[in-house]
This record gives C-alpha cells, structure tokens and sequence, in this order.
C-alpha cells in the first residue's frame, strides 16, 4: 500500500506531514499495525484534487476517512470502533465532525490568512512544489513561486470565507477556535485516550488536530492555549511515543 502525502520540508521540526488528515491517516495505519509506504503526491492529479490518496492493488482512494472505512472493510483486525456504545459513537461522530470542519478551517484560516504565519509556510510549500513536480527544475520554482502561492492564497482564504470561518474577524476564529478545543481537552479529561482507556478512529483525528496545531510553528493564541493545556499535551505525547517513536 502506498500513501501519497505532501511531507513535511523542514529538518527543525519532527512531523510526518503538513496535512492533519495525512497525519490522522498514516497514525491510524501505525495503530492498525497495517504496512505502508509514501511517497510525495501531486495533489492536484489525484481523485478529488487533495491529499491523502491510496494506492491498494492499482487502486486510488481518496479522502482519509473513506480510506479508513475501506481498511477496516479489507483488514478487520485493523483499528475499529466495534467497542464503542451507541453515545460513545455519537461522540466520535460529532467531535469528528469538529476537527475536521469548524477546527480545520480555522487551522486554514490562520495559516493562510495570517501574514506572518504565511511567512513561515511559504518556503514549506515551495519545498512541496520541488519535490511534488520533479518535470520542473528545482531552481526555477522559486521564480514562479510568488504568483503561485498569491493564488493558492487568495483560493484557500476564499475557501474560508465560502464555509464561513473566513467571514470573522480574527478575534472572532480565535474565538471559535478556543470554543472547539476546550470542547476537545473537556472530552479527554483525564483519560487515556479521548473515549476511555482503549483508543478508536476519533484518536486518529484527535492525535493529528492537536499535532498541526502544537508541532507545526503557526503561532496563534490557540496553539498557546493548547501548549498550556497539560492534558493535550499529554495525550499528544502519549500516542507520538507509542505509535511514532517506537516504530522508526
């Protein structure tokens, strides 16, 4: 099985992807214990035109969850949600829902729309177009990259606003965001894991939205109030030392 990801260009930060649904993806293959390789995908020639995609016996698959779904189908010793009770699948459904739409978007919002953090991701999406379109010498992607990236800009804000996070004022996503992630760290408490003391799918998500916010260096007041919050960090360090550490 091959993952096609974007990766992740910096050598002074220790993160497999840039994309939190890549990072869900690749940690609930490690939690399933099920072999895979990667290699960097051009999003833009992929099913559905984003990243992760699969590759299973010449077969393309896209979209993290439907990737999920269809593991669990192949591989049923593969990480599931068969322990779960009704309310605990409620709650993976709805906090699901969560991260990877109102706590997504702002994620976006404040890479994308925020000036100094786009400062820092610029050059990391620079080194995603060299490695994604060898076609194209390294050295002149660089010279393109400037339209390129006011485009993919001005798409991605766009995207924003179309959902709705990106009509607020700043003050006003942080806001949202802080509602959401307080929401998070409550669910988890004191537990192991964010549904009890074996983990499901959710932890998957969960593991990759606290990843992207506290690893990758956007500084926000939302990645501050998650660096403050123990219990985020412990369950972050908690499944990056069983599921990461201890496979490379």
């Amino acid at each position: 099985m091959i993952v096609y990801k974007y990766g992740y260009g910096s050598n002074n930060v220790e993160s497999p992807d840039i994309s939190p649904f890549v990072v869900k993806l690749e940690t609930w293959l490690r939690m399933s214990g099920l072999p895979y390789e990667t290699r960097t995908g051009n999003y833009a020639k992929m099913p559905k035109r984003k990243l992760p995609v699969v590759s299973i016996d010449g077969q393309l698959i896209a979209d993290s969850s439907f990737i999920i779904e269809e593991l669990q189908r192949r591989h049923p010793e593969a990480l599931n949600d068969g322990h779960l009770s009704a309310l605990e699948n409620a709650q993976s459904v709805a906090f699901r829902a969560l991260f990877e739409s109102d706590l997504y978007f702002v994620l976006l919002y404040l890479r994308w729309g925020v000036d100094s953090n786009m400062a820092i991701y610029r050059p990391l999406l620079i080194d995603y177009a060299q490695r994604c379109k060898p076609d194209i010498p390294r050295h002149v992607v660089p010279l393109i990259a400037p339209i390129a990236l006011a485009l993919a800009r001005r798409r991605m804000v766009r995207q924003a606003w179309e959902q709705g996070i990106g009509r607020h004022t700043y003050d006003e996503i942080v806001h949202i965001g802080l509602l959401g992630w307080r929401a998070v760290a409550e669910l988890l408490d004191d537990r192991i894991y964010l549904l009890g003391d074996v983990p499901s799918t959710l932890d998957a998500t969960g593991f990759a939205w606290v990843h992207s916010v506290l690893v990758h260096p956007f500084e926000s007041p939302i990645r501050a109030y998650i660096a403050r919050e123990k219990r985020l960090v412990a369950y972050h360090n908690r499944i990056w030392e069983r599921w990461w550490m201890r496979h490379e």
